[in-house]
């Protein structure tokens, strides 16, 4: 071998051995297993996940999708998901169990806009809050924000949320089953509140406004003991999902195929409906108007500060 090739080949060595060491030296993605339901509110995490915000952060998602905000709280709950989504109505009442589950980032934010509601057929006589009265209304899950917000619209109204009867009906069957004259109205939400007025449906009321002007769906969320076990991955979470929030509501078309992949939804659809607010931040008044709508209407059995189950590692 000759002085050139030899040069070269202790010099492709040590680039070799370069390269590995730098390998070895980089730490390992930390994993969260998260929970979550298909519905829009959750792009800004699919969206970064895709494009390796997570990962950038030294996280890596085990994403599983699940039917309903209840079983991600109870996989959460018992140890079989890190992190999850929920709406903030099945958070409220853990926290009053003693079921230590941390507000970890925000996720839908109602702010007013068209993304949900009371949907009816479209022959459907009913207009009026009182036209309402002893009617049967499906919702995605009974005891829940649906149902204390369209017995607060009844009430502000003129109608008598005692005489209402809740259904509880996957969001994605309502249409039909409005059409059926199975139920009277459904309280929907995006995508599938858009995919009931492509059928022809219309909106009764917006119940949400109830509720107040703003506060939160849904948030992100684990429990104490894992935060505390994990607390850097629980704060570069947070972090990500804010971040994504922040890019999400700015680019919403970005987010598009995201949605599509998780509830099988025509993509043109989602492009051309209102999509939902996220959120970007934990607030306490984001939060508070729905525990004080739920004791109202006997959801849960007394008040408390909204302050209180917001972990000290979320993003403010």
């Amino acid at each position: 071998m000759n002085r050139a090739s030899c040069v070269s080949v202790i010099g492709g060595a040590l680039a070799a051995a370069s390269l590995a060491s730098r390998a070895a030296a980089q730490p390992a993605l930390t994993t969260i297993r998260v929970g979550a339901t298909p519905i829009d509110s959750i792009s800004p995490v699919l969206y970064a996940n895709r494009v390796g915000m997570f990962e950038r952060a030294g996280l890596k998602l085990e994403l599983t999708m699940m039917g309903s905000g209840n079983a991600v709280s109870g996989a959460v709950a018992g140890g079989a998901l890190d992190v999850g989504v929920s709406s903030l109505v099945a958070l409220i009442e853990a926290h009053l169990r003693g079921i230590p589950l941390m507000v970890l980032a925000p996720s839908g934010l109602w702010v007013g806009t068209d993304v949900s509601g009371l949907v009816v057929a479209s022959a459907s006589p009913l207009r009026t809050a009182r036209d309402f009265n002893g009617k049967t209304i499906s919702t995605n899950a009974l005891q829940s924000l649906d149902t204390m917000a369209m017995q607060a619209w009844m009430d502000t109204n003129g109608g008598d949320s005692k005489t209402v009867h809740f259904f509880e009906l996957p969001a994605l069957a309502a249409t039909a089953a409005l059409e059926q004259g199975r139920v009277d109205g459904s309280i929907l939400s995006n995508p599938a509140y858009a995919a009931a007025h492509t059928a022809g449906a219309r909106t009764a009321g917006h119940i949400y406004d109830a509720v107040g002007k703003q506060f939160l769906l849904g948030v992100w969320f684990a429990t104490e003991s894992y935060i505390a076990a994990n607390r850097s991955a629980a704060q570069r979470f947070s972090r990500v999902v804010a971040e994504a929030a922040t890019y999400a509501l700015a680019h919403p078309d970005d987010t598009v195929q995201d949605v599509a992949q998780i509830t099988k939804l025509d993509p043109d659809l989602i492009r051309h409906m209102q999509r939902t607010h996220v959120g970007t931040i934990v607030r306490a008044s984001d939060i508070q108007p729905v525990i004080d709508t739920a004791v109202k209407y006997n959801v849960i059995e007394k008040g408390f500060q909204a302050a209180e189950m917001i972990s000290d590692a979320a993003a403010r």
